[in-house]
């Protein structure tokens, strides 16, 4: 509740202009039968016509008040519902920015996908209702009690009885609903994750011919969805009949004790329209109530599931560190004995790592599946944080950055390139908002993306569709590396960004970013051996640990790992 409050605080002013509008509509509700009782007993009784035109008016004028009241109510209520949907979506949007990788993971994209949709739409639309109807009726039901008590104290006892046992009643129910609530949200988690795979993984489901199995998972998820959900509604579908039946004898036993109370003259017809309405008004504010009560629940659950989020400590942070930025023999990025083991795993995944990239040079980075290449592209942007040794850029701790500078001294490109809806531009501009046409063009020319590019009805106006699926994988990853050259930074990242591309077009990539961005660092990281054969220095990565540097000659003369990738490729025969 600690963001809700939060957000009640901010909004305070409308707030308040809200309480204000509710209650001016509770206080004209309460006061018709009131003046109902006073045009029956002083005006129709006693056949008074200026009495009946005077409460008459007096009842249009309360009416109107109330009429603008509950529009007002309405609006304010909505806007404020809507604010906290956005209050609330910016929270955790801006959270998921912070989170690390292993973060990230463990709430699961398709979780944090229906916490931020599903769970806020929920809570907002609750929250709204809960305003307009269940905020005001304690001050409602409360006044009629005390206006029935005034009128007639056995009348209230009736009354106080009927709210008892409909509060009873609903405590029940509400209390055995959270429990299911919290297991609904649960359940919608996982079909979303299970409909989010089939979908995107169609591909292989059909080549394997899968889509028995799937269906399987599917309708098993939908099916544990469902039984919750029909437990659910069978509470909430028992509380609306006791609610009716509550409603109904406690009007029946007030007409009957009213008749006998008007018979006996110990009440006017005036007073006993009066308390009937004032209990009309007070079961229907508590069925009103109800109604949204049985959602309140399901917005606790998705409340706190949105507050899991907020309230993680991200593992990654900003450190106050002194910086020092000092190039020492054109060093750009360095790793010292650098050491990283993943969270749960038993062994480190980078082991006792050291090496430098300098200005002007081309660091290739080759090794088995498994052996900690991509991981080395992801600590240099401290998408997780080592756990012995230093990394530094331009001579110093990439943790004295905050995580943006860092991340602006970086061009990266990812093992899978990744492109969003929008325009080719538009991608480009993600690179750096402010790129002119100019280097937008020199960034895909590099890339080798010009000529396709301009093939394009719109060229760089082209509309690119969710992930890039109108372009081809060579065409996804000359744009997604063009996105990353479109930067001026000290340092370029290349994660296996070749894969896609036949030798050709590698051989020309690789020699334009050799000619065109002499004044940076350059780390490529590489499946192909042909990819990194011409690079200035070469890592080579066996189970996290350097078993060997140098250029391609010279690791063919003497490492081995090196060699058996290379004859693996190449088919080279051993001298």
């Amino acid at each position: 509740m600690k963001y809700l409050k939060l957000f009640l605080k901010e909004k305070k002013g409308k707030v308040l202009m809200t309480l204000i509008m509710l209650l001016g509509q509770s206080i004209g509700t309460l006061l018709i039968p009131f003046l109902i009782a006073g045009i029956v007993d002083n005006g129709i009784l006693k056949g008074d016509i200026n009495e009946i035109t005077r409460i008459g008016i007096q009842m249009l004028l309360v009416l109107l008040v109330t009429t603008v009241a509950a529009v007002l109510g309405s609006y304010f209520s909505a806007d404020i519902a809507a604010a906290l949907g956005f209050y609330m979506r910016d929270k955790i949007f801006r959270k998921s920015q912070e989170l690390s990788i292993h973060e990230f993971d463990n709430i699961g994209v398709s979780s944090m996908i229906t916490r931020t949709t599903s769970d806020i739409s929920n809570m907002q639309q609750t929250f709204g209702l809960a305003l307009q109807l269940i905020v005001p009726a304690p001050l409602v039901i409360g006044s009629s009690i005390i206006m029935t008590a005034y009128t007639n104290e056995t009348l209230a006892l009736i009354l106080i009885a009927s709210i008892i046992i409909f509060i009873i009643f609903a405590w029940i129910i509400l209390k055995k609903s959270t429990i299911i609530s919290k297991r609904v949200q649960s359940k919608l988690d996982h079909i979303n994750q299970v409909i989010r795979e089939a979908i995107t993984g169609i591909r292989v489901i059909r080549a394997f011919g899968n889509e028995k199995y799937e269906e399987g998972r599917a309708r098993s998820a939908f099916e544990g969805y469902a039984t919750d959900m029909v437990k659910l509604n069978k509470l909430f579908a028992v509380l609306n009949p006791i609610v009716w039946l509550i409603m109904g004898l406690s009007m029946a036993i007030i007409v009957w004790l009213g008749g006998v109370l008007s018979m006996n003259a110990s009440m006017e017809i005036g007073e006993i329209t009066a308390v009937t309405e004032y209990s009309i008004i007070t079961l229907s504010y508590l069925i009103l109530a109800t109604t949204t009560s049985v959602t309140l629940p399901k917005m606790k659950s998705c409340l706190d599931r949105i507050e899991e989020v907020l309230e993680i400590n991200p593992e990654i942070k900003d450190l106050k560190l002194e910086k020092k930025e000092v190039q020492a023999n054109n060093t750009v990025v360095e790793f010292d004995n650098v050491s990283f083991i993943y969270h749960g795993a038993e062994e480190e995944v980078i082991k006792d790592l050291s090496f430098s990239c300098k200005i002007g040079e081309t660091t290739a980075i080759i090794g088995s599946t498994g052996s900690g290449k991509s991981t080395i592209a992801n600590l240099i942007l401290r998408l997780h944080d080592i756990n012995r040794g230093e990394i530094r850029i331009n001579g110093a701790d990439i943790r004295s950055f905050s995580q943006k500078e860092l991340r602006n001294k970086v061009g990266y490109v990812p093992q899978k390139a990744l492109l969003f809806s929008g325009t080719i531009e538009d991608n480009l501009r993600m690179g750096y908002e402010d790129a002119t046409n100019e280097e937008m063009k020199k960034a895909l020319t590099i890339a080798q993306a010009e000529a396709f590019v301009d093939k394009l009805p719109k060229g760089i106006k082209s509309e690119v569709s969710q992930g890039g699926s109108n372009f081809s994988g060579g065409q996804k990853q000359r744009l997604s590396i063009a996105r990353a050259l479109v930067r001026k930074v000290p340092v370029y990242i290349f994660d296996d960004s070749f894969s896609a591309l036949d030798v050709k077009t590698d051989s020309a990539l690789r020699k334009s970013l050799k000619e065109n961005m002499k004044d940076t660092a350059k780390i490529i990281i590489a499946q192909r051996v042909s990819t990194i054969m011409d690079a200035d220095q070469i890592l080579v990565l066996d189970e996290g640990k350097l078993v060997g540097v140098g250029k391609h000659e010279e690791l063919m003369k003497n490492c081995s790992v090196y060699q058996a990738i290379a004859k693996s490729q190449m088919n080279i025969k051993e001298a």
